[in-house]
């Protein structure tokens, strides 16, 4: 189930696919299809670099291009209105 920001549910999902997938090696397609900014993967990649690096760096540890990332795809199953 999807929350809005005031907890209240807007949709449910179904997780079709689970994967571990070294971030260098993101397809093009998912990228895309995660559907952020200007839906390009020049974008996607510097987003993630940049949340990535600025997360791991607040722990101690450093960002590599390889590093595993649980990638995620799922079909909306219903979606609530009001």
């Amino acid at each position: 189930m999807i929350l809005n920001n005031n907890d209240k549910p807007v949709a449910i999902i179904k997780t079709v696919e689970v994967t571990l997938t070294p971030m260098n090696e993101v397809t093009e397609e998912f990228a895309i299809a995660e559907g952020e900014g200007d839906r390009t993967y020049k974008y996607w990649w510097e987003a993630h670099e940049k949340f990535f690096r600025n997360k791991l760096n607040a722990t101690g540890r450093e960002f590599s291009e390889d590093m595993l990332l649980v990638c995620e795809r799922f079909k909306v199953v219903d979606v609530k209105n009001g």
